[in-house]
């Protein structure tokens, strides 16, 4: 029997390993090849230890020059001409537009699309990220959900309610082709939460790539607020800056807060899971959010989560019981949440608890591994 091919189109291998790994090898155990698509950085040897077979696309996020972006379509018609897959994945923007005409042109049997990935061009105020999304939208528009496979079988995924709703109001996609499934998913491992850490000064950390739009400005405030109010404690910065991200922070200003003793930053860490044993309170004051994987890791440690409003924070939190949310680019609000949870043990250990129980009912790997899988065998 001849296997069923699928190929997962992203723009970066780092973020396949995070997002969609577990999700990949559990096709491969149910029968079909798995391959995909997106820059080199340094995840590719790990990608094909695991059997995935690599095809390196050098997508620049920010670039928008003609020619080179014709070429992209060019690279993206030649992999997909030598592989013939049954079913084409593309997950962000241009992976979407460049995959869907080339499975259109080609007569591809099975498209997913997975608009996540947009963090710049939907919180951006500039003019040149407006202009961007409503050029975006119409490309979204005669990409997204026009284009039916051979099959006529096509699905967009979503990962969360905010997003879904406003792509089926703006008559982007059909209601009947869109599915909900709520992020990457997240490893529950009882024997690890065991080994959580109790602290006398409360740690608050902050894991994400260090981009304004993240609320790194905010969460530096806040930790200005509650250090003049002499309220103790460690606050952490986790992750790197990310040089193809208009909003990137500089790593002189990284350095600069960390000298001051304002955070800590650590940068890049290998094990989270470290780290997170280490932590009394997760934060992510992010802007917009497809379903943020630092929160869902928090939860399956156990933590406390502090938040905001937005889209995608506010799927994993609900206010007042695992956690607590609050405005965007709302300092003080954040830094009286965040003193909350400092100055009452029993509130963090009764909010982390349900922050555990949420990541077992809703968000565990095993959960989202199945619900992708079935829109496979589906299609």
């Amino acid at each position: 029997m001849i296997k069923k091919k699928i190929i997962i189109n992203l723009t970066e291998d780092w973020f396949f390993v995070s997002h969609f790994l577990g999700r990949a090898l559990e096709a491969k155990k149910a029968g079909y090849d798995v391959y995909i698509s997106c820059n080199e950085e340094y995840s590719r040897k790990y990608i094909e230890e695991n059997g995935i077979k690599f095809f390196p696309v050098p997508l620049d996020r920010r670039g928008i020059n003609p020619i080179y972006e014709f070429y992209l379509l060019l690279k993206y018609l030649y992999i997909f001409n030598k592989l013939k897959p049954d079913i084409v994945h593309n997950v962000g923007p241009k992976p979407i537009i460049y995959g869907s005409i080339i499975a259109k042109l080609l007569k591809i049997k099975s498209v997913i699309n997975a608009p996540i990935g947009m963090g710049f061009v939907f919180t951006s105020s500039s003019i040149k990220a407006k202009f961007l999304k409503n050029i975006l939208l119409v490309l979204f528009k005669f990409t997204m959900n026009k284009h039916h496979g051979r099959n006529k079988r096509n699905r967009v995924i979503f990962e969360n309610s905010d997003d879904m709703n406003f792509f089926i109001n703006a008559k982007i996609v059909n209601i009947n082709d869109s599915i909900l499934i709520r992020g990457a998913g997240v490893e529950i491992d009882n024997q690890l939460i065991k080994k959580k850490k109790e602290n006398k000064i409360p740690t608050i950390t902050l894991v994400a790539r260090m981009l304004k739009d993240k609320g790194i400005y905010e969460f530096v405030e806040a930790a200005k607020i509650l250090h003049y109010k002499n309220i103790k404690g460690r606050f952490l910065l986790i992750g790197d800056i990310d040089k193809k991200n208009p909003t990137s922070l500089k790593k002189s200003t990284l350095e600069e807060w960390n000298d001051k003793k304002i955070i800590e930053w650590l940068g890049w860490v290998n094990d989270v899971n470290k780290i997170l044993l280490e932590t009394d309170i997760l934060c992510l004051p992010s802007y917009r959010e497809g379903l943020p994987k630092s929160l869902l890791e928090g939860a399956a440690i156990g933590l406390p989560l502090v938040t905001t409003n937005t889209v995608g924070c506010r799927e994993v939190v609900l206010d007042g019981v695992n956690g607590y949310l609050v405005p965007i680019k709302e300092s003080k609000k954040l830094s009286l949440a965040i003193q909350k949870l400092i100055e009452d043990k029993e509130l963090r250990l009764r909010m982390g608890k349900e922050s555990l129980r949420i990541a077992k009912s809703e968000f565990s790997s095993e959960i989202i591994n199945s619900q992708t899988l079935s829109i496979y065998d589906e299609l």
